[in-house]
């Protein structure tokens, strides 16, 4: 497990997805924000960057669920997550946004949860 392969159909659907989840929620922020209801834009947002951001996630996820499928010793689990951290690092490094946009995200949704608790619609 010292590189991920390329995944070939299932990255492309999932990159998909998360493409068409991520511009379904952003046309519904836009609706929101038509219709006065900017709180709840907010969160459209928010959950629109977020899945965005997911688009480049699909290998460490692959990585993850088939390390976690396997039964192994205490020391062959060290090993890979120390290879999880690694490919993580690795893909934050060749995706920058990725990183930002989550957090964006994040912020977006925390902000909307913060208005809607205030009353602002």
């Amino acid at each position: 497990m010292n590189k991920l392969p390329n995944s070939g159909a299932g990255e492309r659907i999932w990159r998909h997805t998360f493409f068409v989840l991520s511009a379904g929620m952003g046309a519904l922020a836009l609706v929101d924000f038509d219709a006065g209801r900017f709180s709840h834009g907010l969160g459209d947002l928010g959950a629109a960057v977020l899945t965005l951001s997911l688009t480049v996630q699909f290998p460490f996820v692959r990585a993850i669920i088939k390390a976690s499928a396997e039964q192994t010793t205490q020391s062959e689990t060290l090993k890979r997550r120390q290879l999880l951290l690694e490919q993580a690092a690795k893909l934050r490094a060749q995706n920058p946004w990725a990183n930002h946009a989550g957090r964006a995200g994040w912020v977006l949704l925390a902000v909307s949860l913060l208005l809607r608790l205030g009353g602002v619609n």
